[in-house]
């Protein structure tokens, strides 16, 4: 099941011309949920720390959630400066919110963890 969702939101991600992220990379599902990361959105901020958009995709809530993070790899933090949430087949936007919020730890087995290693190693 947790394979079908996940090809099911990337069928639809790209097959959608209005996806607001370019180039998603998939890191992880869990039952209908499924995170990626754009990997055209990924820019350094110095030696230890890049920003980079998150997407989570709820496929049975028709929602995609859209995270712009700056992650510290040396701290393991990462601070979401801004999200959006969008219709999941239309690409519509229903929300975002622009405030920054505080600075957050990751486990190297989190969503985050799994995308820093991506990013940084390609594995």
């Amino acid at each position: 099941m947790k394979k079908f969702f996940a090809a099911l939101a990337l069928l639809i991600i790209f097959s959608s011309a209005t996806c607001s992220a370019e180039n998603l990379k998939f890191i992880d599902a869990m039952e209908d949920t499924g995170y990626y990361y754009d990997a055209d959105s990924v820019q350094t901020e110095s030696k230890t720390a890049f920003y980079v958009d998150m997407a989570v995709i709820k496929a049975s809530l028709n929602r995609m959630y859209v995270y712009n993070v700056l992650i510290d790899h040396s701290e393991k933090t990462y601070e979401i400066l801004s999200s959006k949430i969008l219709s999941y087949d239309t690409r519509a936007e229903i929300e975002s919110n622009k405030s920054n919020r505080p600075p957050q730890h990751y486990s190297s087995k989190s969503e985050f963890g799994q995308m820093v290693r991506l990013i940084l190693y390609g594995d």
